[in-house]
């Protein structure tokens, strides 16, 4: 048994699968346990220093999401032929071993593990990237009930690009193929793809097991592309007639035909799901600091949010709303790139505390966009303004201010002299 790699200490083997092995280890320079993630290329000749290449770019990127439902990559790199992603060790049981040893899950709870899924899609999809292998073991449960997607990045990392040579065994396309989208087993990947596979995930959730599973690989590919999908109340009966669409609308064969988008599908899951109450914005000072730092004075205001986030007792939501005056104050004060850090950084957590359609979360993505504009990078800057533009018209009350703000960003924004 192997006893290390580079710095890490590998101690024992949380698991294996067709991609590689993962090991629990210990990382003496920060003492901290990890895990491992080792990739072992067999067989791939001269094809290897292509993947390495893809696989470390795709790690780079990987890295950046920031998500709770993410756990964090601290390291990457390869040893001797082989690949290695170092990241949180995330405790708990894979979501396969829940659904072996109780089978169909209440409804709610069923809904509540698919809406959390699709937040963290919805959010990789807006960084940009597709997870392509989505499915139960891939998905952990911790000992608090949270929810973590594991392997991004590493099905991306393997996907050949046109004309190259597939690296995965048996020139197989990356991927699981009970839980396949029927484009992605033609080598088409799209983030619809991945809400395929989230359906599948929630059919199994329900009924006990996948939509398909009889026969071998290509008898599979074949039902996922063209076999109706066995009816929910066949086996699981009492589901919610609203849930069985959703179910069967994520289970469309052509892409178009899904929902159009992760954020969407984790609205419509709130009816079964709802996210948990977020407490109140009851603290006095917030209001008070608030109005100080719209009134031009951000020095003093940071002081005060500064403060009042190191006063204990404070409440989950008026943390992070402390967190987002501090970064406007930052950014008034001309500290941009810091103050875009620190509002990605929250927008993550506020996403999953408050769900992705609550007016804050809204507010936070404004700002980083006026911030990107101020930072110089208008093109970013237009790109989340559109995708967001979007979600404001769906503002439930009419005279929202939110409503149309983005798009009037947007029209100044083509007005201003390209430099």
């Amino acid at each position: 048994m192997r006893r290390s790699l580079g710095r890490y200490e590998l101690t024992h083997e949380l698991g294996r699968g067709g991609m590689g092995v993962v090991w629990a280890a210990l990382d003496p320079a920060d003492g901290r346990e990890v895990a491992v993630k080792l990739l072992v290329p067999r067989g791939y000749g001269s094809e290897l220093s292509t993947l390495e290449r893809r696989f470390l770019r795709e790690a780079r990127l990987t890295a950046r999401l920031s998500h709770p439902g993410i756990p964090e990559v601290y390291d990457h790199g390869s040893q001797d032929g082989e690949l290695y992603l170092v990241m949180e060790r995330v405790p708990g049981r894979a979501l396969d071993a829940v659904i072996e040893e109780e089978g169909g899950l209440a409804v709610e709870r069923a809904a509540a593990v698919a809406r959390t899924v699709a937040d963290v899609l919805a959010y990789a999809h807006g960084q940009g990237v597709v997870h392509r292998d989505l499915k139960p073991s891939n998905l952990m449960i911790t000992p608090a009930g949270e929810v973590k997607v594991l392997d991004f990045g590493v099905a991306a990392a393997l996907e050949p690009r046109p004309g190259e040579t597939r690296f995965t065994a048996a020139n197989a396309t990356p991927g699981t193929v009970i839980y396949m989208a029927p484009e992605q087993a033609v080598g088409k990947t799209v983030p619809a793809s991945d809400l395929y596979s989230l359906g599948c995930v929630l059919y199994e959730l329900l009924a006990g097991k996948p939509p398909f599973t009889e026969g071998g690989l290509f008898m599979l590919y074949h039902q996922h592309a063209n076999d109706p999908v066995p009816p929910l109340e066949g086996l699981r009966p009492g589901v919610p007639p609203g849930l069985r669409k959703l179910v069967e609308g994520l289970l469309e064969k052509e892409p178009q035909n899904r929902p159009g988008s992760a954020a969407e599908v984790c609205a419509l899951l709130a009816a079964w799901a709802p996210a948990p109450a977020a407490a109140a914005l009851v603290h006095p000072r917030l209001a008070e600091i608030e109005a100080l730092r719209r009134s031009g004075h951000p020095a003093p205001a940071l002081e005060e949010y500064r403060d009042l986030l190191a006063a204990p007792g404070l409440g989950p939501a008026d943390v992070l709303a402390a967190r987002v005056g501090t970064a406007l104050c930052d950014g008034a004060l001309g500290r941009t790139r810091e103050a875009l850090d620190e509002l990605m950084s929250v927008l993550a957590e506020q996403r999953s505390l408050l769900g992705p359609a609550d007016p804050g979360v809204l507010d936070t993505r404004y700002e980083i966009a006026v911030l990107l504009v101020r930072a110089g990078e208008r093109r970013r800057a237009a790109e989340r303004l559109r995708r967001l533009a979007d979600d404001e018209e769906r503002a439930p009350a009419q005279d929202d201010p939110r409503r149309g703000r983005s798009r009037a960003l947007l029209r100044r924004l083509d007005r201003m002299p390209r430099t």
